[in-house]
């Protein structure tokens, strides 16, 4: 909640006009917020020249440029990103786990009632390794065995669609073999639980989890985004139970967590995002 102490406040009215929400009005010189209709993207509190406004009863400090990161630092970061899918049989200490899932709240979101469920009980997360397992053996069973693939291919090569189809071919296929869903199990699982119905809530899942990777990547940590893990284990009712997922809520986003057990030593470049200029040509 925000709230103001109205002995710092000069009566400014900067938190009025940049509201985007048009919730804060001056009355009386003091600002007055419908809380009601308040999305506490505290770009107010950010914004407020006296610090007299503060967010869940915490006051803001002012921000040290010195502490940013340089734009070659923020590049090396983008660039030396990778998702880790081989892990060390390792735990990590809670209060990191907490200290990094701290950082989902500052993502930019439109969805503020999310909450994250963090699984480091390792029975629990081979249940929840079986259980996607499960699917993608029904899956795989269902699209690629048993004379299926031909016909499959010759349906979706029609539509334009064979590349989508056969792309999925190997991971099932690997996954089946080794008999689980993960290649090692991960030290922690991160869910973005949600309620339903409220607009963006995957959009705004999916900024609260790049938050936590690159939290999770500046403290050593290897992460990797569960891309089909959500939707296997949101259907499954025993994990919802053993999770404490509630009646409407969704499971919008995973990120798997843990040490790495192998290191990338190069960091590439040659890739470029393809590039259109207002409508004209793609560079």
């Amino acid at each position: 909640m925000i709230a103001i102490d109205r002995q710092r406040c000069s009566g400014c009215g900067f938190c009025v006009r940049i509201c985007h929400e048009h919730c804060i009005e001056l009355q009386g010189g003091i600002p007055v917020f419908r809380t009601a209709v308040c999305s506490m993207c505290t770009q107010c509190v950010a914004a407020c020249p006296t610090q007299a406004l503060t967010w869940d009863a915490a006051p803001p400090r002012r921000k040290d440029t010195s502490l940013l990161p340089s734009t070659a630092q923020l590049d090396e970061l983008f660039l030396e990103r990778r998702s880790v899918r081989f892990f060390k049989r390792q735990g990590i200490d809670r209060a990191l786990l907490a200290e990094i899932v701290d950082r989902a709240v500052y993502a930019p979101k439109e969805n503020f009632r999310l909450r994250a469920i963090v699984v480091d009980d390792r029975a629990l997360i081979e249940a929840m390794d079986r259980a996607m397992l499960r699917v993608a053996r029904r899956v795989y069973n269902l699209l690629y065995r048993s004379g299926r693939l031909t016909v499959l291919r010759a349906l979706a090569r029609l539509v334009g669609k064979e590349h989508v189809l056969m792309r999925h071919a190997p991971k099932l296929e690997a996954a089946v073999r080794r008999g689980t869903a993960w290649p090692t199990l991960p030290a922690a699982v991160v869910l973005i639980v949600g309620l339903k119905g409220i607009p963006l809530s995957r959009d705004s899942a999916q900024f609260a989890l790049a938050n936590l990777m690159y939290a999770a990547q500046v403290r050593g940590l290897g992460c990797c985004l569960c891309g089909n893990g959500p939707l296997f284990l949101d259907k499954n009712k025993s994990i919802r139970a053993a999770l404490a997922v509630q009646q409407g809520e969704d499971i919008l986003g995973a990120l798997v967590l843990g040490h790495p057990a192998v290191r990338f030593a190069n960091v590439l470049s040659g890739r470029a995002m393809p590039l259109q200029w207002n409508g004209g040509t793609t560079t």
